[in-house]
């Protein structure tokens, strides 16, 4: 059963990082357009462009600790502490960063996007992977609490 979970779970983190990768590569051209059209035009950069890349900088780190809180939730997993309310702090911030990171950081870009129906179908994505795993979080939260009702009965 846990050999499932793990598998399972592995699964996931691959599947959201696969589309982290996939969101970098389509964003790469874009990037290179913006960057043909600084090196073209000598304007410094206005406090817009700062809060954006100050705000993407920000996504990327806050992204990368979401990740570290589900491989922390799956190493527990194989050292045998399933039903903790460590695993579900983990779930639960691991979710929420999937759900609100992409959300904000699209959100303030949005202006300087050419494609903002693009950008918003790939938060969606992202967006459905956090309530996914905050969906888990809750799963785990109920067993922990059927599990302490059970240690508690006589």
């Amino acid at each position: 059963m846990k050999k499932k979970l793990n598998i399972l779970c592995v699964l996931l983190l691959v599947l959201m990082i696969a589309g982290f990768v996939m969101s970098c590569i389509a964003g790469a051209e874009d990037f290179h357009r913006g960057w043909e059209d600084g090196a073209n035009n000598h304007e410094p950069m206005g406090a817009y462009g700062i809060l954006c890349m100050f705000t993407l900088l920000i996504g990327f780190f806050v992204w990368l600790y979401a990740i570290g809180c589900f491989i922390r939730f799956i190493l527990c997993v194989n050292q045998g502490e399933v039903f903790t309310w460590d695993n579900v702090s983990l779930l639960r911030i691991a979710g929420w960063c999937f759900i609100f990171t992409p959300i904000i950081v699209i959100g303030v870009m949005t202006p300087e996007i050419d494609r903002p129906l693009e950008a918003w179908s790939d938060v969606l994505s992202s967006v459905l992977d956090g309530v996914f795993v905050l969906i888990m979080a809750e799963a785990f939260a109920i067993g922990l609490k059927l599990k302490e009702e059970q240690d508690l009965t006589i």
